[in-house]
């Protein structure tokens, strides 16, 4: 693929990228006026799954909001900065073949399967504390949203 046919093709991704940002700082999470779905294990089954609160976190870092980010779903917090340096890695990659030199300093580094292993068993455990009803498990579980107030609602109650 040309390298124009990239950097088109990259534009367009953040440019859509950057949409679906604005709209989710647009919106109000706690209404029923936006077209994300519910979670299908939660509306099942009443449990959390790992992802619950994941757009509530993003919204909450959207707005710079890190602690009510961690409070919504701290694994997807933790995992945001290591998941955007890999995408920066495989694009830079893919523009520049050949051309990206290592960050780490060992370049004999090499991913192994007990590593996915271990972080499979970390998320499967979160997963499972998460609704353990009791703290400081429930600390883990992600918090209800309510309802932003519209100026006119916010002054009909000041009156």
């Amino acid at each position: 693929m040309p390298i124009a046919a990239k950097w088109s093709l990259s534009v367009a991704c953040l440019l859509v990228g950057l949409a679906l940002a604005t709209y989710l700082l647009r919106i109000d999470l706690a209404g029923d006026q936006h077209f994300l779905p519910k979670c299908t294990l939660k509306s099942v089954s009443g449990l959390y799954c790992p992802g619950c609160g994941n757009t509530r976190a993003a919204q909450a870092l959207l707005r710079g909001r890190i602690g009510d980010a961690l409070h919504q779903n701290v694994v997807f917090v933790i995992a945001l900065p290591f998941f955007l340096l890999w995408l920066a890695r495989t694009w830079m990659n893919w523009v520049f073949p050949g051309k990206w030199k290592p960050i780490l300093p060992c370049k004999n580094f090499r991913w192994k399967y007990g590593y996915s292993l271990t972080l499979v068993i970390l998320l499967v455990a979160f997963s499972i504390l998460r609704n353990v009803p009791v703290k400081p498990f429930s600390w883990m579980a992600p918090v209800p949203l309510e309802p932003r107030q519209t100026e006119s609602e916010a002054g009909l109650k000041a009156t």
